[in-house]
């Protein structure tokens, strides 16, 4: 009622309006109610004499407006590739991670051209993050990287240790585990790093592509540092990565790296195995050799 007194109060005063208002008023009424008529026979009548384009037309925009809400409501969005990829590539807890690869160079000279043999690694994922890989490629002690064209035709390369302590030990035949520098070695982790770099927005979808004969995602990894760092000489990419990745599990099926002499990792295994004490044991080097010494 208050309000209605306001109401009352705010048109006192008002003069009511003339008989000839009332007639203007009246015709305009009228007059656009027949037009709407009119503009609604008219369009029933172009629907009888043109069905099939009106329902072709009228079918037409149905289907954009429809795409449309499903584009734009939120609640109908699936995730993007890069979104999935980093949700299935966080590792199951509680397990091991399983890797088995072969290591390529790649150059225009065929004589520079060379594989090594299957490597393979076990990381646990659970502290401390123990580690342990079997390489098939020698690995100089005063030598920043690996040297691929050294493949191994004997005993493998084996080291391991713990990630979140950076000990690094070495196998040495028969009977001895020596210290590694922790700047030589790093255990390779594939999905992590793949997942990292989705993390940092360095990951770019480039869609399917085929890859001796299966179909793949192709996944742009743009190079961590435009520059290097300091004046250390340290290395620095100057150009992007690509990997390739199962178009349902996301792990990675091959990573190209760019250099002079490109190096191609094709990865044969990768697989979380549950956490048994023999799958932990395999990620462990000092479990595979108790009695070695120092």
């Amino acid at each position: 009622m208050a309000e209605l007194d306001r109401f009352e109060d705010f048109r006192s005063g008002v003069a009511a309006p003339s008989d000839d208002a009332r007639r203007r008023a009246a015709a305009r009424l009228q007059s656009a109610s027949e037009g709407k008529h009119r503009h609604g026979r008219g369009t029933m009548l172009l629907v009888r004499r043109r069905p099939g384009r009106i329902v072709l037309g009228l079918a037409a925009l149905a289907t954009a407006v429809g795409a449309a809400l499903f584009v734009s409501a939120p609640w109908k969005n699936s995730p993007g590739f890069l979104e999935r990829a980093r949700a299935a590539l966080t590792p199951p807890a509680g397990t091991v991670l399983h890797l088995r690869w072969e290591l390529t160079s790649i150059s225009t000279d065929p004589a520079d051209t060379f594989t090594c043999g299957v490597n393979e690694g076990w990381i646990d994922q659970m502290p401390p993050y123990r580690y342990r890989f079997l390489l098939m490629t020698d690995y100089p002690s005063d030598s920043r990287d690996f040297n691929p064209r050294a493949c191994s035709s004997g005993t493998p390369f084996e080291f391991g240790g713990t990630v979140d302590t950076g000990e690094t030990l070495r196998f040495v035949p028969p009977n001895a585990l020596t210290v590694i520098p922790r700047r030589f070695v790093f255990p390779p982790d594939p999905v992590e790093s793949l997942r990292e770099a989705i993390s940092a927005g360095r990951a770019h979808d480039e869609g399917s592509t085929q890859l001796d004969g299966r179909t793949v995602e192709r996944i742009r990894i743009d190079p961590q540092f435009a520059a290097c760092p300091g004046p250390g000489g340290e290395r620095c990419e100057s150009e992007p990565a690509y990997a390739y990745v199962d178009t349902e599990t996301f792990y990675p099926v091959e990573i190209r790296r760019p250099g002079g002499i490109t190096p191609l990792t094709r990865y044969l295994t990768v697989e979380y195995l549950p956490r048994t004490a023999a799958n932990v044991a395999r990620a462990d080097v000092q479990t595979q050799h108790p009695d070695a010494t120092p």
